[in-house]
């Protein structure tokens, strides 16, 4: 059995003492009767096989939901996503910067890189938004993604490599519990933040120690920390410095109606990382007006906000 991280113990311990107050597939070969991919059986299959490659999981964050327009059918707007979102400006940013050319070749960077994307969003109809409970369940993202490493990293060709893994998820685990029980405030709140916060660090440990058992030490794995949306959607419209501060605290820590949070969330993101040697891409205040869809959706950026975390991701890579 997996033992919760000492510091996941800790903040959760901290939270309920200190009663805080506060907020909150890649599409396969055969889609779905609703238009979205189903279980990937082999990314393999659709992926020539002595290529380099970037893998990402996710949420759909992740799978560029909002980066383009809606279209005539669900399909067609998810794969539009996919083909705008960060990961994919992420990838071609990788092109360049990452160093995978064979010893005396001509080529600079890495042009053959190829992306397996297996993130998803919630699919009308089916599954809803990837979590970690989600990404957890048997034949899932994890599951997959794991297979895939294993068959690449683990043969004895080093040209078809996964040279790099992106890991974006956490934001469905937190965004539904936080806004039904701190917004606004109730005497709930600080339970449910401890409840999440625990339950999500020993899942996305878990998540990690997969996937780098399964890359190998030499892997670039890069995870996300989380923005801030409240203040640019209509659940802050009317007091967005407040939803500033909710959104800010549970995210960052602080304090908050006399009761202090002394981790958020992105803490948690940031502290397994580092236990499992992952690069963390830090968004958290890089976006703000103009970088999100607003209105009734307060989680996901526009084109705009896309590229600006693929501008992170660039920023952060080692390479």
């Amino acid at each position: 059995m997996r033992h919760t991280p000492r510091f996941v113990v800790a903040v959760a311990a901290l939270i309920l003492a200190a009663g805080a107050v506060a907020p909150a597939a890649a599409l396969s070969a055969s889609a779905t009767a609703s238009g979205a991919a189903s279980a990937v059986d082999g990314p393999d299959r659709l992926h020539a096989p002595a290529r380099p490659v970037v893998l990402a999981l996710g949420d759909s964050v992740a799978a560029g939901q909002q980066s383009a327009p809606i279209g005539t059918t669900f399909a067609r707007t998810a794969q539009q996503w996919r083909q705008n979102g960060y990961v994919a400006r992420f990838h071609e940013a990788l092109t360049t910067r990452l160093d995978c050319a064979p010893p005396r070749s001509p080529l600079e960077g890495c042009p053959h890189l190829q992306l397996v994307d297996i993130s998803r969003t919630g699919i009308p109809g089916g599954p809803g938004g990837v979590t970690t409970t989600t990404m957890l369940e048997p034949g899932d993202q994890l599951d997959r993604a794991v297979d895939f490493l294993e068959r690449r990293n683990g043969d004895r060709l080093t040209r078809n490599d996964v040279e790099v893994v992106t890991l974006t998820v956490g934001g469905n685990d937190l965004f539904g519990p936080a806004v039904a029980s701190c917004v606004p405030p109730t005497a709930a709140c600080g339970p449910t933040l401890a409840t999440v916060f625990q339950g999500f660090a020993a899942r996305y440990d878990q998540i990690l120690s997969e996937l780098r058992a399964a890359a190998g030490p030499d892997t670039v794995i890069m995870t996300m920390t989380y923005y801030n949306p409240l203040p640019f959607c209509a659940l802050g419209a009317g007091d967005p410095a407040g939803a500033t501060v909710l959104g800010n605290t549970v995210l960052e820590g602080g304090t908050l109606g006399g009761a202090t949070l002394p981790a958020g969330f992105n803490d948690l993101i940031r502290a397994v990382s580092a236990e499992h040697d992952a690069v963390v891409v830090d968004t958290f205040g890089l976006l703000g007006a103009g970088d999100f869809v607003g209105g009734n959706d307060c989680t996901h950026p526009n084109a705009a906000g896309h590229q600006v975390i693929a501008d992170a991701f660039a920023a952060a890579f080692p390479g």
